[in-house]
C-alpha cells in the first residue's frame, strides 16, 4: 500500500519547495507541478486510502508547506470529485469521474459557502430546460489552470441548493476577474460573475434540501480537511527555521498537539472551530519566530521568511468561517 505522507514529503522536498519562491515571484504554477501530482496518483488520493479524511488533511500540510499556490489549487479539486461521486447523475458521472480521478480532468470548486438561504449570493431559477445562473463568487481558486468548476447556487424557490459542473472557460454569461493575492497569487483566484448563465438539467451534480441545524460529519470532515492550510504554512515556517539553524523543538510540539486536536474535534469530540482557530493563530507565532530568527533578511522581499509572514496572514483568512474567525478575534492569548 502507497504510503502517502511518504510521497507528499518526497513531492514536497524535490519538486515543490525549491520552486515556491520562484511561484511567488512569478505569479505562476509550473505545469509539472501539477503533472507531478497527477502521475503520483495524488488527484485520486480519497479512493486510494482506508483513511481518506486524515490522509487527505495529512498530505495536504504538507503539499502547503512546500508550495502555498500549487497546493491551494490541487485542493480544490477534490471538494468536486466528492461532490462527483455522490451524484446520482449517472450520464454526468461516467463522462467524468474517471478521469477526475485520475487527475486527466481537474477541478475547481465554488462551494456552499456562498449559498446562505438569508443571503445567497449565487442564485438559480429553474426554468423548463435547467436553470439561470445569476450572482457572484467572490473567490474561486484555479481558473485558467483547471478544466471544470463544480458550481453551488441556490433556489429560493424550491428552498434547495443546486450544485452543477461547467467548463472553466469565459463566455458571454460568465466573467472571471482576477484577485490579486498577498499570497498563493499563482493560484490564479478569480471573482467569478454571472448574468443568467444557462445549466441544463444534464450538467447538474445534484439537487440538495438546504440543510439546518447543527455540523453534519461532512461539516467536520471538510472543516478540518481546510485546516491543514494553517498547519502546512506552521510546517513551512518550523522547517525554514531548522534549516537556518534556529530549531524550535516546543513549536514542534503545539504543532503536534494541535493537529491531534483538529482530528479529535472533526470526529465530534470538542470545538472544531476552537481548534481551527488555533491552527491559525499557530501559523502566525511561527511565522514571527522564523521571521525574527531570520533577521533582516524576513523584509527583504522574496525570501522565504518574508514569504511565509503572507502566507501566515492568509491563511488567517482563508478557508476560515464566521465562527472561527470570531473564535480568533476573541482570544485572549495567540
Amino acid at each position: 500500500m502507497t504510503d502517502w505522507v511518504h510521497e507528499a514529503q518526497d513531492l514536497t522536498d524535490q519538486v515543490l519547495r525549491p520552486a515556491a519562491a520562484e511561484v511567488d515571484a512569478t505569479g505562476k504554477i509550473p505545469p509539472s507541478h501539477f503533472d507531478a501530482l497527477r502521475d503520483r496518483g495524488f488527484y485520486g488520493l480519497a479512493f486510494a486510502t482506508t483513511d481518506p479524511i486524515n490522509t487527505l488533511a495529512d498530505v495536504g500540510e504538507i503539499l502547503v508547506s512546500g508550495c502555498l499556490a500549487t497546493a491551494f489549487v490541487w485542493a480544490q479539486h477534490h471538494g468536486t470529485l466528492l461532490r462527483m461521486v455522490m451524484s446520482r447523475n449517472d450520464t454526468l458521472k461516467t463522462r467524468y469521474l474517471a478521469d477526475l480521478r485520475s487527475g486527466a480532468v481537474t477541478a475547481g470548486v465554488s462551494g456552499s459557502g456562498y449559498v446562505d438561504p438569508d443571503n445567497p449570493l449565487i442564485v438559480a431559477t429553474e426554468t423548463d430546460f435547467g436553470y439561470t445562473i445569476t450572482g457572484q463568487a467572490p473567490f474561486v481558486t484555479g481558473w485558467g489552470l483547471v478544466d471544470v468548476i463544480g458550481v453551488t447556487a441556490y433556489d429560493p424557490r424550491a428552498q434547495k441548493t443546486v450544485t452543477f459542473l461547467m467548463d472553466a472557460t469565459d463566455g458571454p454569461t460568465v466573467h472571471a476577474n482576477r484577485i490579486c493575492l498577498s499570497a498563493a497569487d499563482a493560484s490564479n483566484t478569480v471573482k467569478l460573475t454571472f448574468n443568467g448563465h444557462h445549466i441544463p438539467h444534464t450538467a447538474v451534480i445534484h439537487v440538495r434540501k438546504t440543510p439546518r441545524g447543527g455540523l453534519s460529519f461532512a461539516d467536520r470532515a471538510l472543516l478540518r480537511i481546510n485546516g491543514s492550510l494553517a498547519l502546512g504554512v506552521a510546517r513551512a515556517c518550523l522547517t525554514e527555521a531548522d534549516r537556518t539553524g534556529h530549531p524550535a523543538p516546543k513549536l514542534w510540539e503545539t504543532h503536534t498537539t494541535i493537529r491531534n486536536a483538529l482530528n479529535t474535534a472533526a470526529t465530534g469530540d470538542g470545538d472544531i472551530y476552537d481548534a481551527r482557530a488555533r491552527a491559525s493563530q499557530f501559523a502566525v507565532t511561527t511565522a514571527t519566530y522564523s521571521a525574527t530568527a531570520a533577521g533582516s533578511r524576513s523584509v527583504t522581499r522574496g525570501e522565504p521568511t518574508e514569504r511565509m509572514a503572507r502566507e501566515a496572514a492568509f491563511s488567517m483568512v482563508c478557508t476560515t468561517t464566521p465562527d472561527i474567525k470570531s473564535r480568533i478575534s476573541s482570544a485572549r492569548h495567540p
